[in-house]
């Protein structure tokens, strides 16, 4: 895939860290120039001077993506900057565990905000210029929350699988403008936003790392390949699909909630 990006521009969200950054480093290795935008300034800065160190330029955008004027003021830079050929929509807000009958209504509207909405309000902004660029497509890092109930996740969850949706209907809109749409649906990820919810318990750790067939943790670096792919020319007739990366999780019908009880005490 080197060089399958050269003199693109991409623009990533979540980019400071976990699987954005991930993504930003990989497109920047093939060729592309990269907008980087997350809350975290000092975070962004690191995967800029990376992305400079691989020969490409990267624009530094601070947003807080569950605020539709910042998500807006992005996209505006965005097509300042001469437009996007690849976005990928990466950010995510996942709010601690909790049941949906004891989830305050902020919480939820905040995870939508940031999870469902973000995605939109950019492909609202930004489309009309991207079908006027050749190969432009959109990858969304979506989960697969979104394909099943999620106890104690149902904010999340419901966030991905409207986004899924989401995903779906906009690639029966865009296709006949010629401007393609996939999703990436990870499993459990290894990343700080993972980690930040699992307690100091090296039991449920090592559960949750090997729910899947293929045991042993899943890792931002593990999103590169599909994401890459789905935004490359091999890629030019995959529109609208739901590219499951999960270690074969979803494929034994369990999930990873709720963890046995042994395992909690």
């Amino acid at each position: 895939m080197m060089g399958d990006f050269a003199n693109k521009r991409a623009l990533v969200t979540g980019a400071g860290r976990g699987i954005g950054r991930a993504i930003a480093l990989a497109l920047a290795e093939g060729g592309a120039d990269v907008i980087l935008a997350a809350r975290s300034v000092d975070e962004l800065q690191s995967v800029a001077a990376e992305v400079t160190a691989l020969g490409r330029t990267a624009h530094v955008v601070p947003t807080d993506l569950g605020d539709q004027a910042a998500v807006e003021a992005l996209a505006a830079q965005a097509l300042e900057l001469g437009g996007i050929d690849v976005l990928v929509s990466n950010a995510a807000f996942s709010p601690p565990p909790s049941s949906l009958l004891d989830l305050d209504m902020d919480t939820w509207r905040r995870t939508f905000a940031v999870n469902t909405g973000a995605a939109l309000i950019l492909i609202k902004a930004l489309a009309g210029d991207m079908t006027r660029r050749p190969g432009a497509n959109i990858v969304i890092v979506s989960s697969i929350r979104g394909l099943g109930g999620t106890p104690w996740g149902g904010a999340y969850g419901s966030s991905k699988a409207a986004l899924n949706q989401m995903i779906r209907t906009l690639a029966c809109e865009l296709g006949p403008q010629g401007l393609r749409i996939n999703g990436v649906l990870p499993g459990p990820v290894l990343t700080a936003m993972t980690t930040e919810f699992l307690p100091d318990n090296k039991a449920l750790f090592d559960y949750y790392g090997d729910i899947a067939p293929i045991k042993g943790w899943t890792m931002a670096e593990d999103m590169v390949g599909p994401a890459l792919f789905l935004a490359g020319p091999g890629a030019r007739k995959v529109h609208g699909h739901l590219l499951v990366v999960d270690g074969g999780l979803s494929a034994i019908n369990q999930d990873a909630f709720p963890p046995p009880d042994a395992l909690l005490g």
